[in-house]
């Protein structure tokens, strides 16, 4: 058997030994149902480009976010047993199935796909398990006395997605925020709809959300680089020149790990340090500037925004087979394309809508169709509009607006240009060459490439919300997946005119700057033996066995939608989603730092407080009660920063009960 037709068993194997090996029997048994949940499109997305791998992918990017949709809308007319699912998800199957029944003849002209298309495709997808194995094997370990290990930056998005995950398994439409359990949830919830809801009325194996939505990141980092691919093989100059401009950005795109490097030796101290230092972003530690996460970082912590810019790359591929003059049906499929992944992230959504409607008129200003004919474009504006409404009813976006400031300011004045040569520049730089308008490809994928680049920039600079690093992590985002477009021509042009010594030299180069940074970020996420003091949090969070008893305690005997409250301020940005993420229960307030940052949360966590230290047992209750809290966790912390109030707590009998005790953990009840 030859390599060509080797490579695409090996990634199956390899993708398919990872879900085992990173979420146990329970991620195994999950896979079913995130199969059933990709299944319906596979009839539409073959239909409509054709039986290959591009049609494969795009049916199972549309279907598992339809199968959401169609999960919130169960959810929203309160049909939530496991039988109303099933026939949720039998319907959907016949609409696709009648859909792709109507469609005779593909609808976008995607090139001929060959078997070196699919090794090499199969190729750039090797590096999910190489990149996701050992951090995702780590991630909630237990050692062998029964201790839980979390490993930021995990700490800010595995875990708050596990709490927002149990959160809509109660099934409330909208969610209720967690931590301020007296109002909605404010976020952008649809990729997590599938797995909340195997894990709220699914098997009791698949009853656990951490498995769960490990083997939802690990499908989604393979969706994601698929489409990086798929874009990057749009730019007509091979499949392997595209395999190789995937990988480089995917392990090579930043700089600061070799500059973290540099600085330790020159400093004379040793490399071990790394292991203290948050290596993709040196530039906000060395300069106060932007920041931008690699592909592996989104592939780790954020795969709902990876979905959602796979969608939103697949949708500009398409638009890379037709430009200005593409047919009505390819537009529409554009269009629900970019619709499906504004109802995932409705930011990147916006924002690859706004790249494909500037490429298009940029195309049109080079092919100069009739202008009449443009008009049809705006089909494809339909579903991203919608999608717009639908988050706005569903009050993802709520207040959102009063967080944005437009200008050049915050962190983007703090060296600009080196900041960004720091981030991107083992890639941007040799891409810029790829930019040169070429006859040997097709101009189209370019002219995507150049708005896309012009718009991440853009956002990168001049839109900043109160999580100020928020914005630069999506447009780093776009930055990353579209220089894969010059960078693909760049090596293709150079192996097409026999400069195949220059282009190892140029690849090998790239490697060694940018790497660095992968490697040692990639050994960081999977370090849970570090368990020292990071710049304001632990490196790593523990969970005791005795805390996990108690959490499980609450678990079986407070109700679904019980209150139950910790001190936060004590915590910090540490287990600040502690209850929420490990007891499956609200509270009535909290500091989450995956939230947009709020007065109101500071100012009820300091009334919490007042409850901890315990001056007076009738005021405190009635602070409680005020609060609508049922419950109160106090556990070895809170007894060193309150020792005279978590005693007092104990005493007020008639005002707290206290309802469990293992001696490491107490949990009262608030009368």
């Amino acid at each position: 058997m030859t390599a060509v037709r080797l490579l695409p068993w090996l990634a199956a194997a390899s993708l398919g030994a990872l879900v085992p090996w990173v979420a146990g029997a329970a991620g195994v048994a999950y896979l079913p149902f995130l199969a059933a949940a990709a299944v319906p499109g596979l009839p539409l997305g073959r239909a409509a480009f054709g039986r290959t791998p591009v049609g494969t992918l795009v049916g199972l990017a549309t279907g598992y976010a339809a199968s959401c949709l169609v999960c919130w809308a169960a959810i929203r007319s309160g049909f939530t047993s496991p039988g109303a699912f099933a026939v949720s998800w039998a319907l959907e199957m016949l609409a696709f199935a009648v859909a792709a029944r109507a469609i005779r003849q593909p609808l976008v002209p995607v090139p001929s796909w060959t078997a070196r298309d699919s090794a090499a495709l199969a190729a750039t997808l090797l590096l999910v398990p190489a990149l996701m194995a050992a951090p995702y094997r780590n991630l909630g370990r237990a050692d062998e006395a029964g201790t839980k290990y979390y490993r930021a930056y995990f700490t800010a998005d595995f875990v708050w997605h596990a709490a927002l995950a149990q959160e809509i398994g109660r099934f409330a439409m909208p969610p209720r925020n967690p931590y301020m359990a007296s109002e909605s949830l404010h976020y952008y919830w649809t990729y997590f709809l599938v797995p909340s809801s195997v894990a709220a009325v699914g098997p009791s194996i698949v009853r656990d959300v951490e498995p769960v939505l490990k083997v939802n990141a690990v499908a989604t980092a393979t969706l994601l680089l698929a489409s990086f691919f798929v874009v990057a093989w749009a730019a007509g100059a091979g499949p392997w020149a595209a395999a190789l401009a995937v990988t480089l950005v995917a392990i090579a795109a930043s700089a600061e790990g070799v500059i973290a490097i540099k600085d330790l030796t020159a400093q004379g101290r040793p490399l071990s340090l790394l292991r203290e230092m948050n290596v993709d972003a040196i530039t906000a530690w060395k300069y106060n500037g932007l920041r931008i996460d690699g592909v592996h970082r989104t592939m780790f912590y954020t795969p709902q925004h990876g979905l959602s810019c796979a969608l939103g790359l697949l949708a500009l591929a398409t638009a890379a087979w037709g430009g200005a003059r593409a047919g009505i049906a390819s537009i529409g499929v554009v269009g629900v394309l970019l619709g499906l992944s504004a109802t995932v992230n409705p930011f990147l959504g916006g924002a690859f809508s706004l790249i494909y409607g500037l490429a298009v008129l940029a195309d049109a200003v080079r092919t100069r169709p009739p202008v009449l004919s443009l008009v049809r474009f705006g089909v494809a504006a339909i579903p991203p509009i919608a999608a717009l409404l639908w988050g706005t009813w569903n009050s993802m976006g709520e207040g959102a607006g009063e967080a944005v400031t437009i200008g050049w300011s915050g962190h983007a004045r703090h060296a600009p240009a080196v900041t960004l040569l720091m981030s991107l520049g083992p890639v941007l730089v040799p891409a810029l060459a790829g930019l040169w308008p070429s006859r040997k490809f097709p101009v189209v994928p370019l002219l995507i490439s150049a708005c896309g680049l012009l718009i991440g920039l853009s956002l990168l600079y001049f839109v900043v919300l109160s999580e100020a690093s928020w914005v630069g992590f999506r447009a780093g985002q776009i930055l990353i997946a579209l220089l894969t477009v010059p960078l693909a021509r760049l090596f293709g042009a150079l192996w097409a005119s026999r400069r195949n010594g220059l282009s190892a030299v140029l690849a090998t180069t790239i490697v060694a700057i940018g790497a660095p940074t992968v490697v040692a970020d990639t050994r960081n996420a999977a370090d849970i033996a570090n368990l020292a003091q990071g710049p304001g949090f632990p490196w790593t969070l523990t969970v005791t066995p005795g805390q996990q008893e108690a959490l499980t305690w609450v678990r079986r005997h407070t109700p679904a939608r019980a209150v139950v409250q910790m001190d936060v301020l004590a915590r910090g940005r540490a287990h600040w989603s502690f209850i929420p993420t490990f007891a499956g229960r609200r509270m009535a307030t909290a500091i989450p730092i995956s939230l947009l940052p709020r007065p109101i949360y500071e100012q009820r966590s300091t009334e919490v407080r007042s409850i901890f230290e315990m001056r007076d047992a009738d005021a405190a209750h009635q602070t409680a009660r005020r609060l609508r809290i049922d419950y109160l966790w106090v556990d070895a912390l809170d007894r060193q920063v309150y020792p005279e109030g978590t005693r007092r707590l104990g005493e007020a009998v008639g005002f707290f009960d206290r309802v469990f005790d293992n001696g490491e953990v107490q949990v009262y009840y608030v009368r």
